[in-house]
């Protein structure tokens, strides 16, 4: 691994997380020799104590923060199957799927305001390449991810928190022969159906490679580009942590109403 790689090691994630549990486990010890007085440890063993208390925080910030590399595009690539299964993901403008990905959304990420589907198409008539969505063999949307090219200007105003994602306007949204040259990029929201179901991490695994080649074919990744996504659920801040987003903008302070922990961003 190289030292970049590594980095997250010297993090402040890293440090709480070990922080935290080493802490705990020295508390339980303090108070176990509290209530059993008559055991006594000398110099090396307590010494022992710490040091293995010590090693099992590091564990445990090693397996929570540690950034899961994508797998080998062989093995994001779905494998063969029939007409009645077959998959088609590519970029759409249509009402039909703008409609299924907004309910796939409320479904996906109960409690956070959808984007209105009338706003959503004035996006799409400004830039087509916005929503890619996972259509099975009856065209239903089982899963979907957008990226959103932004006006500078209304991109800083969003990274600081004075916007959020409902202030986009289309006046805001960057045409493809302008957006290929943006320097920073905002995935708006990647989800799939039964994401909890073999099939489901299956179709995110798709998701995933459809995003690399999307980012390859629009904006020539692995370009000098920077992209931004937030997390607003607890699962989805845990899954950018350890694809290695860091955080640039905090909760607090933010207008969105619900948790935007806009964690991170990753040069891509």
């Amino acid at each position: 691994m190289s030292l970049r790689q590594l980095k997250w090691l010297i993090s402040k994630q890293f440090f709480i997380s070990w922080g935290v549990l080493f802490a705990a486990l020295i508390g339980l010890l303090a108070a176990l020799a509290t209530l059993f007085p008559q055991v006594r440890l000398n110099l090396y063993t307590s010494l022992f104590v710490v040091g293995l208390s010590a090693l099992f925080g590091a564990g445990y910030a090693f397996r929570e923060n540690r950034p899961i590399p994508l797998p080998p595009t062989d093995e994001l690539v779905p494998e063969p199957f029939s007409s009645t299964r077959r998959l088609i993901a590519h970029c759409s403008t249509t009402r039909e799927v703008v409609l299924q990905v907004n309910s796939l959304a409320k479904r996906v990420y109960p409690g956070v305001r959808p984007l209105p589907p009338d706003r959503y198409e004035q996006w799409l008539m400004i830039n087509s390449n916005i929503l890619l969505a996972l259509l099975n063999a009856n065209s239903e949307v089982i899963g979907y991810f957008d990226i959103f090219p932004l006006q500078p200007e209304f991109f800083n105003f969003f990274i600081s928190g004075h916007f959020g994602e409902h202030d986009i306007r289309r006046e805001h949204i960057l045409a493809p022969d302008q957006a290929r040259f943006a320097k920073r990029l905002y995935l708006g929201g990647i989800a799939v159906a039964d994401p909890s179901s073999a099939r489901g991490k299956r179709h995110a695994s798709i998701l995933v490679w459809s995003l690399l080649k999307y980012l390859q074919n629009f904006y020539c990744a692995p370009c000098d580009r920077e992209l931004y996504a937030e997390a607003v659920t607890v699962e989805g801040e845990r899954l950018l942590k350890r694809f290695d987003f860091r955080l640039v903008s905090p909760a607090r302070g933010r207008k969105d109403s619900y948790r935007y922990t806009h964690p991170n961003f990753r040069k891509i």
